[in-house]
């Protein structure tokens, strides 16, 4: 039995199965695509993306981390807001529940 269950959004649209019916996440999944949504709605992503290493990339962070250990579900302290070599920016968070939570942030947003 799920605790959580939302909608599958992708790319701001509702993800379909093979009947064309909407998909639903669950636990996990849900809290980490609220997370990504959260991200998305602050405006933050956009601002990380586009500001290349001034001190401005350091406060986002920041921001980031606070506004993801917000959220009751994540365990406070676990959130980690990371850049890999390609550029791509990544939040890692542990949920109470439900184990580690990952999402990548990109041009676009959030995926």
């Amino acid at each position: 039995m799920s605790i959580y269950i939302d909608l599958h959004i992708e790319h701001g649209d509702v993800v379909l199965d093979v009947g064309l019916n909407p998909s639903y996440l669950t636990d996990r999944a849900a809290i980490a695509q609220d997370i990504v949504h959260a991200i998305l709605d602050t405006g933050l992503a956009h601002l990380l993306i586009s500001d290349r290493g001034t001190g401005v990339t350091a406060d986002t962070q920041i921001k980031l981390k606070l506004l993801v250990e917000d959220d009751v579900r994540i365990m406070p302290g676990t959130v980690r807001i990371e850049q890999t070599s390609s550029g791509n920016w990544w939040v890692f968070a542990d949920t109470i529940d439900f184990g580690p939570v990952t999402a990548q942030i990109t041009q676009g947003g959030a995926l």
